[in-house]
């Protein structure tokens, strides 16, 4: 029987023409468009972005103040020099994965190089770390000032609290291993992205629109687990009514049901991900664990359907418009339309990108993509599981034996 149950539901899969459309085509015909439409930024000026040139001013900062500050210059940035004719600072290497080009002046020479535009700002050491730059908002680059804004907030963060350790281990409080210094360091790297052996973050923030889009179709099928559970449930449904009457377990009808389902959308999602590498969508080498979340995703996606379908009983046209809706509402706020979105969440909002589904495919890619360890990606896969398991649960109460005054 669940064999007998499960050929007919993929027969009419695919023999519905429009359920195909929109199962196959359409999320194709969707990466087609986003591509053409998203593709020029990779070149574009706009969002190209080029390492900032900085004057850096030691003054009187302590010995260990400017130490630090080097190290950390060493993972984001290469030196430079003055170009000919007051132009801009020019590398002395290759600048390719570096944030920041940067020249270590006096203050007065600082200042020299910043009105006449050759560097973007001059940055202060000392017990606190400052950035003056000329006309900020109307920079022609304020991609460049975000950047070094935050690579240095980030640098202020691993300050103070190496400096909150050293206090801990000085006062005996903590008693470090041999190891202690390098797993600090390497604990460092990883929550900030700035490992030696990590690239992409440039190309990375363009390509957060192909992570929304591609968390927003793993949330897709969501719309058709619905109508899945619309012909297990006798109130809903002729079809289901009439199946009432067989004896077999509702479960196993459950099951039949949406086996299709799991495995036609889960053949889609790969057959998106090699499309998008055909286009040249480049997501990073890490197939396995960029296709375990996708999948993963799908799963979650189409229990959210199941859960949605099976707790609500209402009609089943309202609760697709909602399996339609929802997921484009959560694409939204994962920034699938727009990447300022996602930092307004991220800043304002942080508890719904923390239960986003489409936010978490979205910033698991994200941190595959960024990242050269795999903390992050893990938390990450983590939470999409507890969201994976709930709607499973609250499918299962949905579902449970229901009765029929009449069939």
């Amino acid at each position: 029987m669940f064999r007998h149950i499960t050929k007919y539901k993929t027969l009419a899969l695919v023999k519905d023409h429009s359920s195909l459309f929109w199962t196959l085509f359409f999320p194709l015909v969707l990466v087609t468009v986003f591509h053409l439409a998203m593709s020029g930024m990779f070149s574009s000026d706009t969002y190209r972005f080029d390492p900032v040139t900085v004057a850096v001013v030691t003054g009187d900062a302590k010995q260990e103040e400017i130490k630090a500050f080097d190290t950390f210059l060493d993972y984001v940035g290469v030196p430079g020099t003055p170009g000919k004719e007051d132009g801009p600072l020019q590398a002395d290497s290759d600048p390719k994965d570096a944030y920041i080009i940067y020249i270590k002046a006096e203050p007065e020479e600082a200042r020299v190089l910043l009105d006449k535009n050759q560097v973007y700002a001059f940055v202060e050491v000392g017990e606190t770390v400052t950035m003056t730059a000329k006309n900020i908002l109307n920079s022609s680059n304020s991609l460049n000032g975000s950047v070094l804004r935050s690579l240095l907030e980030r640098y202020t963060q691993i300050k103070n609290t190496m400096n909150s350790i050293e206090n801990l281990v000085t006062s005996g409080a903590i008693r470090p291993g041999r190891d202690f210094e390098e797993r600090i360091r390497k604990a460092f790297e990883s929550d900030t992205g700035l490992h030696e052996e990590d690239q992409g973050t440039k190309k990375g923030d363009v390509l957060i629109y192909f992570f929304a889009l591609l968390g927003y179709l793993s949330i897709f099928p969501m719309a058709g687990s619905i109508s899945s559970v619309a012909e297990l449930e006798a109130n809903q449904s002729s079809r289901a009514a009439r199946s009432w009457l067989a004896p077999y377990p509702k479960w196993k009808r459950f099951f039949a049901e949406i086996t299709p389902n799991v495995v036609l959308y889960s053949i889609l999602i790969v057959i998106i991900y090699y499309y998008l590498g055909v286009l040249g969508v480049d997501l990073g080498p890490r197939t396995g664990y960029i296709l375990v979340l996708l999948l993963l995703g799908t799963l979650t996606g189409i229990f959210m359907g199941t859960a949605v379908g099976s707790l609500f009983k209402g009609s089943t046209g309202i609760k697709t418009a909602l399996g339609i809706g929802l997921p484009l509402v959560l694409g939204f706020f994962s920034g699938m339309m727009a990447s300022e979105i996602r930092k307004l969440v991220k800043n304002s909002i942080p508890f719904l990108q923390k239960i986003n589904p489409v936010s978490l495919v979205a910033e698991g890619l994200y941190s595959l993509y960024n990242y050269s360890t795999l903390d992050r990606y893990f938390d990450i896969v983590i939470r999409l599981s507890i969201f994976l398991v709930i709607a499973i649960v609250l499918t299962i109460i949905g579902l449970r034996r229901s009765n029929y005054e009449s069939i």
